[in-house]
């Protein structure tokens, strides 16, 4: 006789999970009530849109019953109904089954769901990107592509590549990035050194960005890795180097070559 999954796993107890449809879930906006959190209003994120059209919603919300108007609103994962929402317009428009939410009821008091929210969202403790490099390795090694690895991380596929190229860097260089003295980018530059150019160059890096942050910081490591870029004038300089860039980059250089088809050269 087959066990149930209590017995199978070994648990101490289960409870019963809920699937929604995500257009059918509530999210409140109304700043009084305790389920309000500002971040109702951010812009749904795409890639972890892309992340639950592959993989389906993998960690359940939690919902509350508004007594007074029969609505399911949400208390914890807005962001994965609003990424899930999106996920199912995509569907629809290939014509695949859409996605439900799976979710379990909040039991603590409506007035202190507030203090949940904070705990779901401030309390997590963020991957270090070597752990998140080694996850991507191991995730290829079983036969994904980058491509596929930037859907199920929730990032570019150039964030893969520099995160991946973490694995080819020396200790210092990882250490440096663990420890937020230079970034993924740099150390995507680095991996390209032998590890004795590699340990000499993360030092002039984390000397140049040592006593200034932000804007300053970035130029100030850019310079150090031999970035200047040269200053360009003319349309044709521009165009050139248009060809050579991608990203952001790219972007501002169209801008300003419209701008300079507008007002001559």
């Amino acid at each position: 006789m087959a066990k149930n999954s209590v017995d199978a796993y070994g648990a101490s107890g289960k409870t019963n999970l809920l699937f929604f449809d995500p257009d059918q879930l509530v999210l409140v906006t109304d700043v009084a009530s305790p389920l309000y959190d500002p971040r109702v209003d951010l812009p749904v994120n795409e890639d972890l849109a892309r992340n639950i059209d592959f993989h389906g919603v993998l960690q359940p919300i939690s919902v509350v019953k508004n007594t007074e108007t029969g609505e399911t609103e949400v208390a914890v994962g807005r962001q994965r109904v609003k990424a899930a929402r999106l996920a199912n317009e995509w569907r629809r428009t290939r014509g695949e089954q859409p996605i439900q939410v799976p979710a379990q009821v909040y039991r603590g008091d409506r007035r202190t769901a507030l203090t949940a929210i904070i705990g779901e969202n401030e309390l997590r403790e963020a991957d270090t990107p070597l752990g998140r490099a080694e996850k991507m390795r191991r995730v290829m090694a079983i036969g994904y592509s980058e491509t596929e690895l930037a859907t199920i991380f929730g990032c570019s596929a150039a964030t893969v590549h520099a995160t991946l190229a973490l694995l080819d860097c020396c200790a210092d260089v990882r250490k440096a990035v663990e420890n937020a003295r230079i970034n993924v980018t740099h150390a995507r530059q680095l991996s390209k050194l032998p590890p004795a150019q590699q340990r000499e160059k993360v030092r002039e890096l984390v000397a140049a960005g040592a006593n200034v942050a932000g804007h300053a910081r970035a130029r100030a490591q850019r310079e150090a890795l031999g970035e200047r870029v040269p200053r360009m004038r003319s349309r044709k300089e521009i165009v050139h180097e248009l060809e050579l860039s991608s990203g952001e980059r790219a972007a501002a250089l169209r801008w300003v070559l419209n701008l300079q088809q507008e007002g001559g050269e």
